[in-house]
């Protein structure tokens, strides 16, 4: 028997916005409910804080700095060894609904049997959205609410009948900038009951990437008072209650239907929302947990129910893990870890460490331009590149244009206190920069199944041309 595959992506959905990983009162039940019959992953990172970097990252198994895909609107061919082929090749039906943000898009219809692509910006073009912070109702019959027919549409492919094993993936907009959602889910929660943390005011701009303070300026968090990110937070919670609804009903149709005993499910997001911690909205190319640590719930029809697994993972670990549980071949590109054989075993620890990139096409934009103004973080605000490594406690964030920081995070959860040149924690900077530099030089190493795969046998005829055939005389001078 093949299982079939549903995956559920929200679009910037932090992990600590969901009740069962710790928010005392957004009440997200059904995925609760998702949680409690599979894995909840607790300390899984994206591959990038950017929607196309992470996702393309995600699909293909490999890390930014290897595909080097770094941009909003990034976008891969078909032809590179992804999730989609590699189930489709294995007779899998596949349908998409939602934002693509990872495929070619004149190539869409090579990959998807039934698609409905619609991706919708941070809301462009709604009379409502001047600024990142901007939270409203949005009317039940407007255009841009789209979560509830997507739902639907996949719904439908799913019970279609067909010989075939399906493979679903909803990818939702919500809960993304312009905080908005239709009623009911837009007065839900009272924004005079939401108290904001420390992370939103006791912090140092002058020990943080000056990405930071630029960012705030063009944004014009100047503007916004503690009352307006209060109602973006309700805004976005009500967001996703929407999305939790939405995964109730396609629960509910597989249990009506028998097909929740050979439906695996994976609840992921591309990457998380800084949502007014450090007085910003939206996402840059920073490493915070709001941003990188991202919610993860893998549900298999019989195996590892209510298991919490706490060790370290990483983005590029979820495809080879779900190929290994669905038995499909892992492409040999693939860099990430299968985890399918350790998810029984209690307190695993994981990896050792794990890493996270970001930033690139531009450089960091080093003081504010007056007179800018943006909604959304694109050039020439904080596109500088830079690169997180997470070793058990310890975060380290190194940027190639800009101010990098080091966190404790068992005594500073909330990454306030930049240890970054402390020289108190110098030998744990130096082994962590070390550790870094490692894991970015060594993305380029894969997964070898074979000797044959890895040193491949030529005939006796091929001739290879010395290397100066394919430099120019300046070149090889210096080689």
């Amino acid at each position: 028997m093949k299982y079939n595959l549903i995956i559920i992506t929200p679009d910037q959905l932090r992990a600590d916005y969901l009740s069962c990983y710790g928010h005392p009162s957004i009440g997200t039940k059904n995925i609760d409910s998702l949680s409690d019959s599979g894995v909840q992953f607790e300390n899984c990172y994206c591959a990038a804080p950017l929607c196309g970097p992470s996702r393309i990252s995600f699909a293909t198994s490999t890390y930014l700095s290897e595909h080097n895909h770094r941009n909003y609107w990034s976008t891969i061919s078909p032809d590179v060894p992804n999730l989609v082929t590699s189930l489709k090749d294995a007779g899998y039906r596949t349908g998409m609904f939602g934002k693509n943000h990872l495929f070619t898009y004149d190539r869409l219809p090579e990959l998807w049997d039934e698609l409905d692509e619609i991706c919708l910006g941070n809301y462009d073009g709604h009379p409502e959205y001047h600024h990142s912070y901007s939270s409203f109702t949005l009317k039940k019959d407007h255009k841009f609410n789209v979560t509830e027919r997507l739902t639907q549409e996949a719904i439908d492919f799913v019970l279609r009948e067909n010989e075939k094993p399906f493979f679903a993936w909803i990818n939702y907009q919500d809960p993304h900038p312009a905080f908005c959602c239709p009623p009911p889910y837009d007065t839900l929660f009272d924004e005079r009951e939401i108290s904001l943390g420390p992370q939103y005011r006791e912090y140092s701009s002058e020990k943080q990437p000056v990405r930071n303070s630029v960012w705030r300026t063009h944004s014009e968090m100047d503007t916004c008072d503690e009352m307006d990110v209060k109602k973006a937070i309700a805004h976005y919670m009500g967001q996703i209650r929407y999305v939790d609804d939405c995964v109730g009903k396609v629960l509910d149709s597989l249990k009506q239907n028998n097909l929740e005993d050979n439906t695996i499910i994976l609840f992921f997001s591309d990457h998380g929302e800084l949502l007014g911690d450090y007085n910003m909205m939206h996402k840059i190319p920073v490493f915070y947990d709001s941003l990188t640590r991202i919610p993860v719930i893998l549900r298999h029809p019989s195996l590892y129910k209510g298991v919490k697994f706490t060790g370290l993972l990483e983005e590029v670990d979820l495809v080879p893990t779900l190929l290994e549980m669905m038995d499909v071949e892992i492409p040999p590109t693939m860099v990430g870890k299968s985890w399918f054989a350790c998810l029984g075993e209690k307190d695993y620890t994981g990896k050792q460490n794990i890493i996270c990139e970001a930033g690139g096409g531009a450089p960091t934009c080093m003081e504010a331009i007056e007179g800018m103004k943006l909604v959304a973080p694109h050039i020439p605000t904080s596109f500088g590149p830079g690169a997180m490594i997470r070793e058990g406690n310890f975060k380290l964030s190194i940027y190639h244009d800009d101010r990098c920081e080091l966190y404790d995070l068992s005594n500073d959860p909330h990454e306030l206190l930049n240890l970054y040149g402390d020289p108190h924690f110098e030998d744990i900077q130096n082994r962590l920069s070390l550790h870094l530099l490692k894991r970015i030089l060594g993305t380029k190493v894969r997964r070898i199944d074979s000797l044959e795969w890895a040193y491949p046998s030529y005939p006796n005829d091929v001739r290879f041309e010395p290397l100066e055939s394919y430099c120019s005389p300046t070149d090889t001078s210096k080689i």
